[in-house]
């Protein structure tokens, strides 16, 4: 008890808020992640004490999870991988004008989940810790698959088109070195593809670039003296308070889901919440809200990532075994004073252990009041009109990529992946399913080639992957979920003639579309022929599958005409994106600020140009590129001290 005294000392309460603040901050800023805001802090711990120290960095940790629901929520980019499923149905309730409900609801879960989490971590760590050792190869394979398998139930559309966009995130997981064997693949002799595709830059590609690209598309098409603006409708805590409360089952199955999630290593955030997301949506009696503004969306997917935030603290403090990137961002905070996680740990150094947990208490706590305090002024972001936040999402997107690794290459990727992504959409493929089949990917795969390796060594490699009440529950779950996504594919599938199907005067743009895609998968295939077994297993099976659903939707699309596609390309805007994604790729050129100044000026322009609108001033538009130019100065350079491509670097 002296303890938990001692952790709400106005002292130690001080250094909470103030990584609390930070936290915020990191994660509602596009690109600068968890992980990243972490990482950045440990070298300013150098000179406090070991409990200071760690009260900042968890202050941090927590609330930059939480903060990443703030342009998840206003703008549809996630501030960190955590809030993908977030965008599902938050951003949909801000085009409601309900940005504001959407942000209290989404504290107050992150309050409920993040309690939960804290009360494993400090009540049920030992048991807990036992749990996770018991994921072997087998197990982490089956968690990744079953993971898979729910990519048909997250985003709303095509069922095999959602299959298709989880395939393409495994493949793009297999570049690079394989974690197993140490054999680079994939890489087409480009020494910048040994190192694989980093996750920011491709979350970063999927979500942010082509939501910036959208706003600039939509230029042409809004009122010429109503530019986009959602509007902002009036919101009671007290309501949001009960909206929650009375939904105990999202609430329930998202800090429940989050916690064990976050007990697994390597699992994260984002598979917490996207798995918390779609059990929620699969108990829901109303499957056909989720997407479209549902508020148990919201409350799963936040729930979830922070109830994460506890569970993988124990492995991490009781094992040494992180339980998110994050954490093992953490575990480095922890090392550098002096502290080793395990069992001393609250032994040794029970006063800054205990301080610590009870802390991590006290900041779900402090969360609450520093969240919805700021909402008000979160809300002035949906605000800004999309002429400005397309620039901006491009701007903070070439930062988050870039400052990871300090690789232009990593700009490349958002650029490509934004660009493939922005044409992807027309034919109504979704995000999120390849950003889920890229998390879940090297997963699956190592877990398939470790376990083989095992069950070899034991007698039956078949045995062991089907052997084990974990092993059969997951198998039993992808079992069931996969017969209710065919069910619900069969159902929805509208059977046409053999003279409709077969007999059309002319292909559609879908039809050369899945012509394409479908031979170069078939090139793929030759190729691995020539790679080892351990190298092309994975790929080969993904590869099959792809094809498989590829041949669906080629005879599907055959005598549909164009109906397939949500909206024509509107050619008249490609030359000012093609002009954006120029600027954006010669960063390292002309530099970051200078790349900043240009695309704050240059989208408005184009907007004044196209639409004549008279009431945007040219004098306005300079001066607010100037000013927001030098805040991301101060912001990145003076304060955080991100580094910048500001030189010409090769790859």
């Amino acid at each position: 008890m002296d303890f938990f005294w001692q952790a709400f000392e106005l002292y130690y309460l001080l250094f909470l808020f103030f990584g609390l603040l930070i936290g915020i901050i990191v994660g509602a800023l596009p690109g600068l992640t968890p992980t990243m805001g972490v990482a950045l802090t440990i070298p300013f711990t150098f000179s406090l004490g070991p409990t200071e120290g760690l009260i900042v960095l968890g202050g941090i940790y927590c609330g930059s999870v939480y903060g990443g629901c703030v342009p998840a929520i206003l703008i549809n980019v996630p501030g960190a991988p955590a809030s993908v499923a977030t965008t599902f149905d938050g951003y949909p309730m801000t085009e409601n004008g309900e940005g504001r409900k959407a942000l209290e609801i989404a504290t107050i879960s992150s309050v409920i989940g993040g309690l939960f989490g804290m009360a494993m971590l400090v009540f049920f760590a030992p048991i807990f810790a036992d749990l996770s050792l018991k994921f072997g190869p087998s197990q982490s394979f089956w968690i990744a698959i079953f993971g898979l398998t729910v990519i048909a139930a997250i985003s709303d559309g095509s069922t095999v088109k959602n299959f298709i966009g989880g395939s393409i995130g495994i493949l793009l997981s297999f570049v690079g070195i394989n974690s197993v064997t140490g054999i680079t693949r994939f890489t087409l002799g480009t020494d910048s593809l040994i190192g694989g595709f980093n996750v920011v830059a491709v979350l970063i590609g999927l979500f942010a670039f082509p939501q910036a690209l959208r706003l600039i598309e939509s230029l042409t098409s809004i009122n010429k003296n109503k530019p986009i603006i959602y509007r902002i409708k009036g919101s009671s805590i007290r309501e949001s308070f009960a909206d929650v409360l009375k939904k105990p089952k999202s609430v329930t199955i998202g800090s429940v889901v989050g916690g064990l999630v976050g007990l697994i290593p390597g699992a994260g955030g984002n598979i917490a919440s996207i798995l918390s997301y779609n059990e929620v949506k699969r108990f829901s009696k109303n499957k056909e809200n989720f997407g479209k503004g549902e508020k148990k969306g919201v409350i799963a997917s936040e729930s979830a990532n922070n109830a994460m935030v506890g569970g993988s603290l124990i492995p991490l403090l009781t094992l040494g075994i992180p339980g998110s990137p994050t954490a093992a961002i953490f575990l480095g905070g922890l090392l550098i004073h002096g502290i080793w996680p395990g069992r001393s740990l609250f032994v040794d150094n029970a006063d800054v252990a205990y301080t610590f947990l009870y802390s991590m208490i006290g900041a779900q706590i402090l969360l609450l009041f520093i969240g919805l305090a700021l909402i008000k002024y979160m809300t002035k972001i949906a605000q800004i009109p999309a002429y400005f936040m397309a620039p901006v999402i491009l701007s903070f997107s070439v930062i988050g990529a870039y400052s990871m690794q300090n690789n232009v290459f990593d700009i490349y990727t958002v650029i490509g992946l934004g660009l493939i992504m922005f044409f992807l959409q027309k034919f109504n493929f979704a995000a999120a399913p390849i950003a889920l089949g890229f998390i879940l990917g090297p997963i699956a795969e190592e877990g398939l080639l470790q376990g083989i390796q095992v069950g070899t060594s034991k007698g039956s490699a078949l045995s062991y992957f089907f052997s084990g009440g974990i092993n059969l529950l997951f198998v039993a779950l992808i079992v069931v979920t996969i017969s209710l996504s065919v069910f619900q594919a069969l159902r929805g599938f509208k059977w046409r003639q053999p003279n409709q199907v077969f007999l059309t005067k002319r292909l559609s743009i879908g039809s050369i579309f899945w012509i394409a895609l479908g031979s170069l998968v078939a090139l793929v295939l030759f190729y691995l022929q020539g790679m080892q077994l351990e190298q092309r297993i994975f790929p080969q099976i993904t590869l099959v599958f792809l094809l498989g659903l590829i041949v669906i939707e080629l005879v599907h699309s055959f005598g549909k005409g164009n109906e397939g596609i949500s909206e024509h390309i509107k050619w008249s805007n490609l030359p000012i994106v093609l002009v954006v994604v120029i600027i954006s790729s010669l960063t390292s050129i002309i530099g970051y600020y200078t790349q900043v100044l240009l695309l704050m000026m240059i989208v408005p322009l184009y907007f004044v140009y196209i639409k004549q609108n008279k009431d945007i001033k040219i004098k306005r538009i300079i001066l607010t590129s100037v000013i927001f130019t030098l805040v991301l100065y101060c912001l990145f350079t003076v304060v955080f001290q991100v580094p910048l491509p500001l030189t010409p670097v090769l790859f």
